[in-house]
């Protein structure tokens, strides 16, 4: 079958660096980093379209590093990523926003950078600020902007663009509890519709309802891939060997 996200051998290393570290000196000599993480070690495996793929584990053990990669968001220390399809990330919702545009001017200006053409914007933009409801503040800069207002535009841009992989770290809880409930209802959809979906929780009972498959991570390893409940169980006999 078609693979839409293939991920091989792929590492992710984070660098602590002295305060006055040089950056050439580091490259050349290694000599100013003062320790390093692991994020992620060797993780391979394959989403084939129409998969919605929970990922479990801990604060901590590499699910927002893990999509943060496949996202495009961050790059592999090692490694390799191909997505064969275009993407819409939840993660970092206001993320790419030029502070000095409107509203209206940034879905254009994020949205070509993510690939879409101005034809293709113009089809969704009256769909997109009828689903932000900002009202007035549409069309004018992002800095006046709360945080929650420049979400509501990200989050809008991503499902309205019409990925075909969907990227949802954590993010059913943006805005008032009105919005809150419709960004509920549309990720639904698009979980519904077929597209290839990564869905990081730590809600068993979402991962049970929306997912057909779970990969477990653990100290940025996975250690299990494969059916949700026998995940889940996994997963939960863990922390409660832990909490002993």
């Amino acid at each position: 079958m078609e693979k839409i996200i293939e991920v091989k051998d792929l590492n992710k290393t984070y660098y602590l660096f002295d305060k006055e570290y040089k950056v050439i000196p580091w490259l050349l000599t290694g000599k100013g980093c003062k320790s390093q993480k692991e994020a992620l070690k060797n993780i391979s495996f394959q989403v084939t379209p129409g998969e919605i793929v929970g990922i479990i584990g801990v604060n901590g053990a590499g699910k927002s590093t893990l999509m943060k990669l496949i996202a495009g968001i961050t790059y592999p220390t090692s490694g390799e990523v191909n997505v064969h399809g275009r993407i819409g990330s939840l993660i970092n919702l206001s993320a790419g926003f030029h502070p000095d545009y409107s509203g209206r001017k940034n879905i254009y200006y994020k949205g070509t950078m993510m690939g879409l053409s101005q034809e293709q914007i113009d089809n969704i933009i009256e769909d997109v600020e009828a689903f932000v409801e900002l009202g007035e503040y549409f069309d004018r800069p992002i800095r006046m902007y709360s945080a929650g207002m420049a979400a509501r535009l990200g989050f809008a841009l991503a499902v309205f663009m019409e990925p075909e992989i969907l990227i949802v770290d954590e993010v059913l809880a943006v805005g008032d509890k009105k919005f809150q409930q419709k960004s509920r209802e549309k990720i639904l959809e698009m979980f519904q519709n077929g597209k290839a979906v990564l869905f990081s929780s730590h809600s068993d009972q979402l991962i049970e309802e929306f997912c057909n498959r779970v990969l477990y991570l653990k100290d940025g390893c996975i250690v299990f891939d494969g059916e949700v409940k026998e995940g889940l169980c996994r997963y939960n006999e863990d922390l409660r060997l832990q909490k002993k």
